[in-house]
């Protein structure tokens, strides 16, 4: 096959390590601030008044707290004022005394714990969104921010544990804010319903894209969930703000998706956590009325004026869209005791509203009766003030298990390894830059392949009895599903020897490291991995969340996208499956698919596979287009044309292996994304795929 050199002549993505996690002990029961058990269903809340403002001094007799609309008796009752326990009187009989108010917070749960979510994993993220989430984020930083909150920015995409890192550092967290960009769709977000005539097989195609996008909401919950198991391991009330282009949990006939059973498990585990979700429809302005360009509009038949095409009824689909995408948005604020915030161009200003009611916080509790924990039925609470101008925020419901019954179990093995997984509040140690993509073959059927770069300078060698130098390493990498349960797992010890003299090389290029894990059931997961360098016992964790295709179902799939220089001879450097022995490997160049740093003028190759190609009943071959995009900041800089795929005769199209080369002429030092987009011309399909890079001088 032959290969063309493109060249890009043209007037962001440095990898950021992971920082060491150093595990965070689980608080002190009585530090909680949300109890479910069976003496005692304990909730907060936040009481405003017509203006907004905070309401601090109601009593326990200002309240009726109801579960499944039945009114119940308070029998706990106090406020939290800024970390400051004060507790007040609930009515009571002549002969039972009130539960024990919990217990003041300690100094580390008086900062305020601020954890920003920006869903750039979501199929329908835009580059407007992301625009508005950064500018939203600069402002805070920049002018609400205190200096004692400690701060932490996710990305539903995935990342390192350094940038997820939770701190008080106002540059470090301005240089986070200026990486996070608008990229493309992921694989597998469209399927391109509106390319068929067909209404049958365009009803079919609209059912597959709804399960996609169902598919990719779970992958985003499944971050969530994650980073509320990291959170309830720290003490106190705990702030997290949802920044996205839509939550939907409807189907297109009106049913709820399997995603509204995830997100309602999300919301209890949120409950118990004490963590309130505030959610942000980051689209705007957001109206039915308006109508694209683009769409097929009728005209008005008075016979039927809501038929198919015509501007009433595309309005009415319109609406429908909007409040479909906003109702998962909705549910896990309303749920949590958060807010719901849409049509706003700014985000700052419904930040400061957030921030502004967490100076404290009731305390409302009451004895469930026995019939509560039978059985797992989601009850209703809710909390009102017996004020009728006051508007109380606060948790909606629970699943009848208590505390004790969801707690996760304790990993058996290397628990400061699988602690260090979902280490809230890191500490600074081992970089880590991981590269995850699916694979499969016949030999090992289908795997996730990473690759991690460890940077040399955070490398501890000893000396070795045999007269080398040598560095180990101790390793676990998990794949988590949606409920953050491990689903594939692996640990290991590796030892990695070399003569004295190749230490300064190491320290200087660092080492790759490469493994494959096993993955038995198609979905969306997280991928994780831990290093701890045993010598100096710091430790590093990176994270990114893959689809796992289910290749029986036929549907094209795009994956294993990377980038690296070509030699002199054409040659270049391709991710293949290592021994365990041969898991560490140095390198001399940072143009690797590990790494990914060019220089301008370098010749690149681009490499995939393709599954799942349809071939041509006529031909035997597949008709494939494919077409390279290059973006910067979020930007297309360069649009390829869309060019038919030559391949070589072959009797078997489930997996195809391809790349491309490319030269960059005058790129300016910066971080770049390459997409690749092919289409299936037979199938009617379209999957794409990216990969970043930095090019410096």
């Amino acid at each position: 096959m032959k290969k063309s050199l493109f060249i890009l002549t043209l007037l962001g993505l440095s990898f950021i390590g992971a920082a060491a996690q150093t595990p965070t002990p689980a608080p002190n029961p009585e530090d909680d601030v949300v109890k479910i058990t069976t003496s005692l269903v304990q909730v907060d809340a936040v009481v405003t008044d017509r203006d907004g403002n905070q309401v601090t001094d109601l009593k326990a007799e200002d309240f009726e707290i109801m579960q499944d609309d039945k009114p119940q008796r308070i029998t706990s009752f106090s406020y939290v004022r800024q970390g400051v326990m004060t507790n007040s009187s609930a009515p009571k009989s002549n002969t039972e005394q009130l539960v024990p108010a919990v217990a003041n917070n300690k100094n580390d749960g008086t900062r305020r714990i601020l954890t920003f979510i920006v869903d750039d994993g979501n199929c329908a993220v835009s580059q407007g969104g992301i625009l508005t989430i950064k500018d939203a984020l600069e402002k805070f930083i920049n002018q609400t921010m205190l200096p004692d909150d400690l701060v932490s920015i996710y990305q539903t995409s995935g990342g390192s544990s350094l940038i997820q890192q939770y701190t008080s550092d106002k540059t470090r967290l301005l240089q986070i804010v200026k990486k996070i960009r608008w990229l493309p769709a992921a694989a597998g977000c469209f399927y391109g319903s509106d390319l068929f005539n067909n209404e049958a097989l365009q009803d079919r195609r609209e059912r597959e894209e709804s399960a996609s996008q169902s598919t990719q909401i779970v992958g985003s919950i499944g971050v969530m969930r994650y980073i509320v198991r990291g959170l309830e391991r720290v003490p106190g009330r705990k702030v997290v703000f949802f920044m996205s282009d839509g939550l939907p949990i409807n189907a297109r006939n009106g049913t709820y998706t399997d995603a509204f059973n995830d997100l309602r498990e999300l919301a209890d585990l949120a409950t118990r956590a004490s963590v309130i979700f505030n959610t942000f429809d980051i689209r705007g302005v957001q109206s039915g009325i308006m109508i694209d360009a683009s769409a097929d509009v009728r005209p008005f038949n008075p016979k039927s004026p809501d038929a198919s095409g015509t501007t009433g009824r595309l309005i009415a689909d319109n609406t429908a869209s909007i409040n479909s995408s906003q109702n998962g948005l909705y549910y896990l604020a309303e749920e949590t005791g958060g807010r719901f915030f849409r049509n706003s161009n700014l985000l700052d200003g419904p930040l400061k509203k957030v921030l502004n009611l967490e100076k404290g916080f009731y305390l409302i509790g009451y004895e469930p009766d026995d019939e509560t924990f039978r059985g797992k039925k989601y009850h209703k609470l809710k909390i009102v003030s017996k004020r009728p101008e006051l508007k109380v925020y606060s948790r909606t419901g629970f699943i009848g298990q208590t505390d004790d019954q969801v707690k996760p179990r304790k990993r058996v093995g290397d628990s400061e390894l699988y602690e260090a997984l979902v280490a809230p509040l890191p500490q600074s140690g081992l970089n880590l830059q991981l590269t995850a993509f699916f694979g499969n073959t016949a030999q090992e059927g289908s795997f996730v392949r990473s690759l991690v770069y460890l940077g040399g300078d955070d490398i501890t060698f000893i000396d070795d009895p045999s007269g080398y130098k040598k560095a180990v390493f101790d390793v676990v990498a998990v794949t988590l599903d949606e409920k953050n349960k491990v689903v594939d797992e692996f640990n290991r010890t590796h030892t990695f020897k070399v003569e004295a003299a190749a230490v300064p090389f190491i320290k200087k290029n660092g080492l790759i490291y490469s493994t494959d894990v096993p993955v038995k059931k198609a979905g969306t997961y997280n991928f994780r991995i831990a290093i701890r360098d045993a010598a100096s016992r710091t430790i590093g964790t990176a994270s990114q969340v893959l689809k796992v295709p289910e290749l029986g179902r036929r549907e094209l799939f795009l994956s294993g996208l990377t980038v690296s220089q070509v030699d002199a001879a054409g040659k270049f450097p391709m991710p293949s499956a290592v021994k365990p022995e041969n898991a560490l490997s140095m390198t001399a160049s940072a143009a690797v698919p590990s790494i990914r740093r060019f220089k301008p003028g370098m010749i690149l190759a681009y490499a995939y596979s393709l599954y799942n190609a349809h071939p041509d009943q006529a031909t035997g071959q597949p008709k494939l287009e494919v077409q390279m995009n290059l973006y910067r900041d979020g930007k297309m800089l360069l649009e390829g044309k869309s060019e038919p795929l030559t391949l070589d005769p072959r009797a078997d199209w489930t997996k195809i292996d391809n790349f491309e080369y490319f030269r960059i002429n005058n790129l300016e030092p910066d971080d770049y994304v390459l997409q690749i987009v092919i289409k299936d011309l037979i199938s009617k399909e379209t999957v794409s795929q990216w990969v970043d890079f930095e090019v410096t001088n």
